[in-house]
């Protein structure tokens, strides 16, 4: 095994849910009745991703390089993403793929699921075809399955 092995990182995240007008999911505005509870823009997908790329290369989390401070109050999460990608490619390594799992009751996400795909393979730089995104509801059990939360699952590969 060598360091030029490619490396796999994960990322979660969950934000409750209250009413509102929309939510963000992987830098696209998804309209319903509900909005992220976010010390940033709440784009609960670009955080995961953002820890995924950071865990791939043993380097941190969001919350280390962007700490809830005024500074970051209402933040776009894409600038997230770009930091923990700027420290990919400074470690030598690119995005090879990445597969995404969101956890929403409502609404449904099947028309935004393409949307989604494409924002995130322009946002890193990668063919859409390298980007994998699913959709699941919780069948209405626990805080998910009551649209109190919505959460969501990265899976990063670096070469």
């Amino acid at each position: 095994m060598t360091d030029r092995d490619p490396r796999i990182g994960t990322g979660s995240d969950s934000h409750r849910l209250e009413p509102g007008d929309g939510i963000r999911l992987g830098g696209v505005f998804v309209p319903c009745r509900f909005r992220a509870v976010a010390h940033s823009d709440g784009d609960t997908l670009l955080h995961a991703l953002a820890d995924a790329l950071l865990g791939a290369i043993g380097d941190g989390d969001i919350g280390d390089l962007f700490p809830p401070t005024a500074e970051n109050r209402n933040r776009a999460s894409a600038d997230f993403v770009r930091e923990a990608l700027r420290r990919v490619t400074a470690a030598g390594r690119r995005v090879g793929n990445v597969d995404v799992v969101i956890r929403l009751e409502e609404p449904k996400l099947g028309p935004f699921k393409d949307r989604i795909r494409g924002s995130l393979a322009e946002l890193l730089a990668i063919d859409r075809t390298r980007v994998g995104v699913k959709a699941k509801t919780a069948e209405g059990t626990g805080p998910v399955g009551r649209s109190e939360l919505v959460e969501c699952e990265v899976a990063a590969l670096v070469l």
